[in-house]
């Protein structure tokens, strides 16, 4: 039962997600919310060891998750920063260095929902591996529709680090990961000033 009821906590916050960014029209206002529910449901439940290893919260595995997941953001951002170099749109500045530090918290908490609580349980209910990597690779695509772009750079985000969450048990690099290829793809690939958008309250 706990299993069904994870997932469908999961399934609220993508419904919040979707009525506050596309029938508000307000984006970015579910990341307070959804993350403050993370933070409260994993310092819970997460008192239990066992827990926090299923989830992936934990030591074990981090070294060898760590180097794998820098060799996907090493590529990652390499192909972004060609392809921003491409359109003469590669910058540093401090509205890039921002996201940068502050996105992979909320990269850990999209981690978080769809790996140690969906991609986990699924694999507890006795799904089949492909159909869990399907169905959180899609997870992943359709938090991010209409925006097709960033759909397709979701889908392999998605696929890749569900493979490194069933090879390693270890979300801390992942969340890494997913905030500094986020922070760059929104920056170089789409041209998006995501700080200076937060602050306007239009992201």
């Amino acid at each position: 039962m706990r299993s069904q009821l994870e997932i469908a906590g999961v399934l609220l916050a993508f419904v919040l997600h979707f009525v506050l960014t596309h029938g508000v029209g307000v984006h970015g206002l579910d990341i307070l919310p959804i993350g403050i529910c993370c933070l409260v449901y994993a310092l819970y439940r997460g008192r239990d060891p066992a827990a926090r290893a299923a989830w992936g919260l934990q030591r074990a595995g981090l070294r060898a998750a760590s180097a794998d997941a820098a060799i996907f953001v090493g590529i990652g951002a390499t192909l972004c920063a060609a392809f921003a170099v491409s359109r003469g749109a590669l910058v540093f500045d401090l509205h890039l260095l921002v996201p940068l530090l502050l996105y992979p918290l909320w990269g850990l908490a999209q981690q978080f929902l769809v790996l140690g609580l969906v991609a986990n349980n699924l694999d507890i209910l006795g799904l089949r591996r492909p159909w869990v990597l399907g169905l959180t690779t899609l997870g992943f695509v359709a938090a991010h529709i209409p925006n097709w772009p960033l759909c397709a750079a979701s889908a392999v985000l998605g696929l890749v680090s569900t493979l490194l969450f069933f090879r390693h048990r270890n979300l801390w690099p992942l969340g890494a990961a997913h905030g500094v290829l986020a922070a760059l793809f929104y920056r170089w690939v789409l041209g998006r000033d995501v700080w200076l958008e937060l602050l306007q309250h239009r992201v």
